[in-house]
């Protein structure tokens, strides 16, 4: 089957990757968008919600581009802020008469993913495959949640979702994404306290989860990288955060894993379940 945009544009639509009650997913492809993820409204009441979730990946794409030509002219091109690997590229976003007028999105990722299969849900980790992360992995996955979070959140944008099932990784380059953004909302001014709080306490019970620890009391597995119990510590005072906002909350936890850990790559590492 193939959907073309109003602008002309033709995609070829792939195998069905899943869906939800408000969307169904398929891989698709077109000659700008050689791997794509299609979306399409179960029905034209969901529409609304991925043409919020449209307007707002296009907000965040914007964003990151200013923060980036910003950031660049400070540090004079060395190095990147990579805001733009948090989330999918927003390629177009239409309502399809021969698809009962239901609204379809085409989203793709970074140029770092190869093949779809690439990016894994984290809640994957343990349910399907049956593993865990080790604490450094658990540590700079933490890191990259809590900077998307700042990011999110100083634009007075709430997730919405920030659940296992939501949150991709790709193992080799150290990439975490959120997926799924058509519950997320904008805030006139300022989040609400208890959405930032939340927010922060939802990522870290996920990474808690991906360690293999106790969502009930924190405990971590037994491992040699845990030479004391301060990073044990800072990841259950995240699971019961109740007032830090993700800035400072980023920024202590940083200084506390590399206060444990030398500051180097760490590859993606796992331990079978027991």
């Amino acid at each position: 089957m193939n959907i073309r945009s109003p602008a002309g544009n033709e995609y070829q639509v792939g195998k069905a990757l899943g869906k939800t009650d408000r969307y169904n997913l398929y891989e698709c492809q077109s000659t700008g968008c050689p791997l794509g993820i299609l979306k399409i409204a179960t029905t034209v009441a969901h529409n609304g919600a991925l043409d919020r979730e449209a307007y707002i990946l296009d907000l965040m794409r914007a964003e990151a581009t200013s923060l980036e030509d910003a950031y660049a002219k400070i540090k004079e091109g060395s190095g990147m802020l990579n805001y733009h690997f948090l989330f999918p590229n927003l390629i177009e976003s239409f309502e399809d008469a021969d698809q009962g007028n239901r609204r379809v999105t085409i989203l793709s990722f970074s140029h770092i993913v190869k093949e779809l299969g690439e990016l894994v849900p984290i809640a994957f980790l343990a349910q399907r495959d049956r593993v865990r992360v080790d604490p450094k992995t658990s540590a700079w996955m933490m890191s990259k949640l809590l900077k998307l979070l700042v990011f999110t959140q100083s634009q007075g944008i709430s997730i919405g979702a920030v659940t296992g099932e939501n949150i991709l990784i790709h193992r080799a380059q150290h990439y975490v994404s959120v997926f799924d953004w058509s519950r997320a909302m904008v805030a006139k001014g300022n989040l609400p306290n208890y959405i930032v709080s939340q927010e922060i306490k939802d990522a870290a019970r996920e990474v808690l989860l991906a360690l293999g620890g106790n969502p009930e009391t924190g405990e971590l597995p037994a491992d040699e990288q845990l030479v004391d119990d301060r990073y044990e510590k800072a990841l259950w005072a995240l699971v019961n955060n109740r007032d830090g906002v993700a800035s400072t909350v980023h920024e202590r936890f940083c200084e506390l894993i590399w206060s444990v850990w030398p500051r180097a790559f760490h590859p993606f590492t796992t331990h079978r379940l027991e």
